[in-house]
């Protein structure tokens, strides 16, 4: 069984594919994955995907990729079984019902649907029902309604993660997949839970939580559920909870449950240590006692978490500390304290995050924490503020990003309702990226705010990454090819030499040395597509792109550079 799944950058590790790889494994069959950064072409991606020869191919897709993935699944040659399965999916199965390439769609949690799905597939073609599973009959149209999610599973009930799916897990942890920090390490992405407690407007976790049931647990009671309605004019939302049970359930694993698995994992892979990728860590004081007292011995690896700022207590600080905590990451998105509570749902004070990286370096905890840029309603004022909030909180590093309207969420679809782009919608192959501008911000103010966050960013990795650290790249998206780079580039003669002495790079037959020469030069799409060649590496195609470009893209100098599908050679990285 093929798992395909995108990522923009494109990285080697999913956590759904590790989760349900486990599960294929647990059948009997053999899981094996293939990740495509979206900048891949079809024709490239079906080579891959029909080079393993899979009887079922499996598409992870959220909605900006399906329109990618689903131009994938109908230039495959026919033969594998394909299902589809994700948020989108989940959340819009007729869109990609109505792709004829697809045969099942998985809504919700897949670990039980996928099991269900390859014992039928043994027997013969899968006929229906079957839990979480809408498929495709004889008559060739899916049978009757989509179906009810799969009751969200104990999660200490499911196989541990199969890392080995997605490759050599040493190769992996060499390259660098962890999220938080100011350098690339070797730490394992793992999981002490799932589902979030909280209802922030722009984000997914509440809207899967509905469909895949993580607020409810075995007896049936329910976690308070929070669901947001949103005023599209003002962009402000109203939060409320609707269910009986005033104590949230936490799908979580038990402590020995964990570093079992933890120390298992150490020594199978010798790891520096482990990023708990939950989408919020737990918070139950007892649990953190428990794990204060056990981690340290059972495991002894340093590890990083996630959580809210209001759920970072003092009290919940100090037991993360004790049990090896060495990095906290968490949400500050906005620094306009209305924007984070009227537009984000999030109502986190500005006194509360100063005491949270406070407290975390008094307790010598690393800080981590994310951001978002190009807001519905945000003005430069308020996005500056963001900066300026940055620089008082001081973390260790952040992260940052610019917003994209998530279908099905209450600030996405308000958004998008009022006149808001909606999302990318991205194809692979197709290089062209669209600038999103927030009516309340000039794009020449909306290139200040990036560069600012840059320059801070890159301040922050350079304090932080100590001598022989690999510090994480800082890219900076803008809003406009530069012009001297548009003049005069046809690919022809005069114009790509005069173009390779603008870049500082060798022209067409000059003697190859250290120094790239541009081989060729033409536009692909809305980008410049060159072809670089040196002494040190053979040609490779590398993309100047639109200075709205998105993480894919480093910067050198004042140019958005780009390599074009796998991981660019050392030598063309320090070219560039």
């Amino acid at each position: 069984m093929l798992f395909v799944f995108f990522a923009r950058p494109a990285t080697p590790f999913s956590t759904s594919v590790a989760a349900l790889a486990a599960v294929v494994r647990r059948c009997g069959h053999v899981p094996e994955a293939i990740g495509f950064s979206l900048d891949a072409t079809i024709e490239e991606a079906a080579r891959r995907v029909e080079a393993r020869d899979a009887d079922v191919v499996a598409v992870s897709a959220m909605s900006r990729d399906w329109p990618g993935a689903r131009a994938l699944l109908e230039r495959l040659r026919p033969g594998p079984f394909r299902v589809v399965g994700g948020y989108h999916a989940s959340l819009a199965p007729e869109d990609v019902a109505r792709s004829a390439a697809v045969d099942a769609i998985c809504i919700g949690e897949g670990e039980r649907p996928l099991a269900a799905l390859l014992a039928a597939l043994e027997r013969g073609a899968p006929r229906g029902p079957l839990p979480g599973l809408w498929l495709r009959g004889p008559s060739g149209a899916f049978e009757g309604p989509p179906p009810a999610a799969d009751p969200e599973p104990d999660i200490a009930a499911l196989p541990r993660w199969d890392y080995e799916a997605l490759g050599e897990v040493p190769a992996m942890l060499d390259r660098g997949i962890n999220t938080f920090g100011a350098t690339l390490d070797r730490f394992l992405p793992v999981r002490a839970s799932r589902g979030c407690p909280y209802a922030c407007a722009y984000c997914s976790a509440p809207t899967w939580e509905r469909v895949a049931g993580f607020g409810r647990g075995a007896s049936g009671a329910g976690r308070r559920l929070r669901v947001a309605s949103h005023d599209v004019a003002s962009h402000s939302v109203a939060s409320h909870s609707v269910a009986s049970d005033d104590v949230p359930f936490r799908n979580t694993r038990p402590v020995d449950h964990l570093c079992d698995e933890l120390a298992d994992l150490r020594d199978a892979y010798a790891p520096e240590g482990f990023e708990l990728w939950d989408e919020h860590f737990p918070v139950d004081l007892a649990w953190l006692d428990e794990l204060a007292e056990r981690y340290p011995r059972r495991v002894g690896l340093p590890f990083k978490v996630e959580m809210h700022p209001n759920a970072a207590s003092r009290a919940r600080l100090e037991r993360l500390a004790a049990a090896g905590c060495v990095l906290f990451h968490c949400g500050v998105e906005a620094g306009d304290a209305e924007l984070r509570r009227r537009t984000l749902n999030r109502r986190c004070s500005e006194e509360t995050l100063q005491r949270v990286f406070d407290d975390c370096r008094a307790l010598g905890i690393a800080t981590s924490a994310s951001v978002m840029t190009a807001l519905p309603g945000e003005t430069y004022a308020m996005a500056h503020a963001t900066v300026e909030l940055l620089e008082r909180l001081r973390p260790d590093s952040f992260m940052w990003s610019t917003y994209m309207p998530l279908p099905f969420t209450p600030l996405g679809d308000a958004a998008m309702a009022g006149g808001w782009p909606g999302p990318a919608r991205e194809r692979l192959g197709d290089r062209s990226f669209r600038s999103r501008t927030p009516p309340a911000m000039s794009p020449d103010e909306r290139a200040r705010i990036h560069e600012e966050l840059a320059a801070l960013q890159r301040a922050t990795v350079r304090a932080a990454a100590g001598p022989g650290e690999r510090a994480r790249p800082v890219a900076t998206p803008a809003d406009r090819m530069p012009s001297e780079l548009a003049a005069g580039v046809g690919g022809a003669g005069d114009a790509t030499d005069a173009l390779a002495t603008r870049l500082g790079l060798g022209r067409r037959g000059a003697p190859l040395g250290q120094t790239p020469r541009v081989e060729g030069a033409r536009w692909d799409g809305s980008q410049l597509q060159l072809t670089l060649r040196s002494a040190a590496f053979p040609p490779h195609r590398v993309f100047v792109g639109e200075r709205g470009a998105g993480p894919a893209f480093v910067t050198s100098a004042h140019l958005r550079l780009s390599h074009a599908g796998a991981e660019a050679p050392r030598a063309l990285r320090d070219a560039l």
